[in-house]
C-alpha cells in the first residue's frame, strides 16, 4: 500500500528556552520526514526571552499527522507544555513559488507571441518602421509617415 505523504507546516508553541533544532527534529521525525525547523524567540523590552515557539516542515501521511497531534499536543516536554497546530505556509516560501510561476509564465508568453505572429502572418508592430520601406510579408504595403 502506497502512503500519500504531504509536506505540512506545524506551529509548535510552549517550548522551553533551551530547546534545540536537533531536539525538535528527533521528537517529530518518528511521525514523518522533518525537512526544516525554525525556532523563534520573542523577547520583552529588556531583551529577556518571553516566548519560544517553532515552525516545522514535515512530510507526513494524514494518519501520522493526526497521531502526532494527539500524542504530542498538550504534553509536557523539556520544561514546557507543547501546543501543536497546523500553520500557514511560510510567506517567503510562497513568495519564491509565485516568482518562479510568474517567470515561467512570462517566458512562455514571450515565445508564444512570436509563434502566434509567425502562424497568422501578422506584423510585429514593436519593431521600428522607417517611412517608405515595405512591410515584411505584405506585397505592395509601404510604411507611411
Amino acid at each position: 500500500m502506497k502512503v500519500n505523504r504531504e509536506t505540512k507546516r506545524l506551529y509548535v508553541g510552549g517550548l522551553s528556552q533551551d530547546i534545540s533544532e536537533a531536539d525538535l527534529q528527533n521528537q517529530f521525525s518518528r511521525f514523518g520526514e522533518v525537512s526544516d525547523v525554525e525556532i523563534i524567540t520573542r523577547k520583552d523590552d529588556q531583551g529577556n526571552p518571553q516566548k519560544v515557539f517553532a515552525y516545522i516542515n514535515i512530510s507526513v501521511a494524514e494518519a501520522d499527522l493526526k497521531k502526532c497531534m494527539s500524542v504530542l499536543n498538550k504534553t509536557k516536554w523539556k520544561g514546557g507544555t507543547l501546543q501543536i497546530q497546523l500553520a500557514k505556509e511560510s510567506f517567503l516560501h510562497r513568495l519564491a513559488q509565485e516568482r518562479e510561476a510568474a517567470k515561467a509564465k512570462k517566458e512562455e508568453s514571450t515565445t508564444g507571441n512570436a509563434n502566434l505572429l509567425e502562424k497568422t502572418g501578422g506584423v510585429d508592430f514593436h519593431m521600428k518602421a522607417v517611412p517608405g520601406t515595405e512591410v515584411p510579408g505584405h506585397k505592395n504595403w509601404v510604411v507611411s509617415k
